[in-house]
């Protein structure tokens, strides 16, 4: 392995396991907004979706990397300078001595819109380089690890952190993880021009206007929708096969464990074989996975049906991620990347809302088995998967114009 190389590994690693990890400053959060300011769950809510907003902003913050250099750079600097404000507004947070709405709400929607905006200009590097090396899925894979890995530990030490240690603490803990972030930079190049020319937007809406584009993005969507996981799977644990709290937890620590391992495979296997079959076989195998929740009855199939569910989704996604990154058009790396990413968490939340009314509607005529119900809906939908990738491999050649690059074969 060459040494520019494993720069970048390590550089992804870094960036990606920081973002995941800064997740030890939310339950502290949750107990500051339950019993220091003593919000309602409705509230307490309401002040999550305000914090998070910024998240949807990715696809801005990724045209602003791609389109709006600092100096003669693209990516470095706004790296530095996201993470360099994420830093300080934990710093603030580990400052106070008494919290209040507005001095919570502002440091941390402030920490988590510039730690947004630093993954946007990850994304547009992880694809640019990775298209340039061939290193697309080994990226990825070091992308979805490594945010795995951060919530293995944070869910292992999190509770502990807030058991122990002062809250200002933790939130000074948090405000070290960016400045790791703009220290990494250190370890990859980027190259300078004397006279940048400037990038050229037409790649990015020729591509938005591609069919390939929106059968990416309804793949994406299809892919995402499992209205049987999230709140409707916590009711059905807890209401239906009465599994203990603790049983709860823990089975989110071993679907983390189990997609670690996924990566580690799509790591090791990303550069073998076709992943143009991959792909195609793909939504058949993950839609035979997610029929194994019919066998989701007591905590032995409960533990192993979450094994199989996490190892098989997260090599099916990095898949879909692999494609992805491929896909995006030249000089709009960041943005295009950044558009389908925030399609992933829409998707996943328009999945659990509307899982969540359905199950509802569900339980008033089928009780128990409103849950099976869902779990062939979702089934379908992954099926369906198979079509929308169809669309796209027809479209390669017309694909294939100027300033865009999707190769299906490694």
């Amino acid at each position: 392995m060459n040494k520019p190389l494993r720069g970048y590994y390590i550089f992804f690693l870094i960036n990606y396991f920081m973002q995941s990890a800064v997740g030890i400053v939310y339950e502290p959060v949750n107990y500051v907004l339950k019993d220091q300011l003593h919000l309602t769950p409705g509230q307490a809510a309401g002040f999550m979706a305000w914090i998070t907003f910024p998240l949807l902003l990715k696809p801005l913050f990724g045209y602003v990397t791609d389109f709006v250099p600092l100096g003669r750079y693209r990516r470095k600097p706004h790296l530095v300078l996201a993470a360099c404000l994420s830093a300080a507004a934990f710093f603030s947070l580990a400052a106070q001595t008494h919290y209040r709405y507005l001095s919570l709400l502002i440091p941390l929607t402030l920490s988590i819109f510039a730690m947004a905006f630093a993954d946007a200009v990850c994304g547009g590097w992880l694809v640019e380089d990775g298209k340039e090396r061939q290193q697309t899925g080994r990226y990825q894979a070091l992308h979805i690890g490594a945010l795995y890995l951060g919530v293995i530990l944070v869910g292992a030490g999190g509770g502990w952190m807030t058991s122990h240690i002062r809250y200002a603490w933790i939130f000074a803990i948090a405000g070290l993880m960016p400045l790791a972030i703009a220290a990494s930079t250190a370890l990859v190049h980027e190259s300078v021009q004397d006279r940048p020319q400037p990038r050229k937007t037409r790649y990015l809406w020729d591509f938005v206007r591609t069919r390939t584009f929106w059968a990416l993005g309804l793949t994406v969507v299809l892919w995402n929708f499992y209205p049987f996981l999230g709140t409707v799977q916590f009711y059905y644990q807890s209401n239906v096969l009465h599994l203990s709290p603790q049983w709860i937890g823990s089975l989110m620590t071993v679907g983390s464990i189990a997609g670690l391992a996924g990566s580690a495979v799509y790591w090791k296997f990303c550069r073998r074989g076709d992943l143009a079959a991959w792909v195609s076989w793909g939504p058949i195998g993950m839609a035979l996975v997610s029929l194994t929740y019919l066998f989701y009855r007591g905590p032995l199939t409960v533990a192993l049906v979450e094994i199989l569910f996490g190892f098989a989704s997260v090599i099916f996604r990095l898949m879909l991620l692999d494609l992805i990154a491929r896909s995006c058009p030249v000089d709009a790396e960041a943005t295009s990347y950044a558009l389908f990413l925030v399609l992933f968490d829409l998707a996943m939340y328009g999945s659990n809302f509307i899982g969540g009314r359905l199950y509802d509607v569900l339980q008033t005529f089928l009780a128990s088995q409103a849950y099976l119900v869902l779990i062939f809906i979702g089934s379908l939908c992954t099926l369906a998967c198979r079509w929308t990738l169809r669309i796209y491999e027809k479209d390669q050649g017309s694909l294939l114009v100027e300033g865009v690059a999707a190769p299906l074969r490694s």
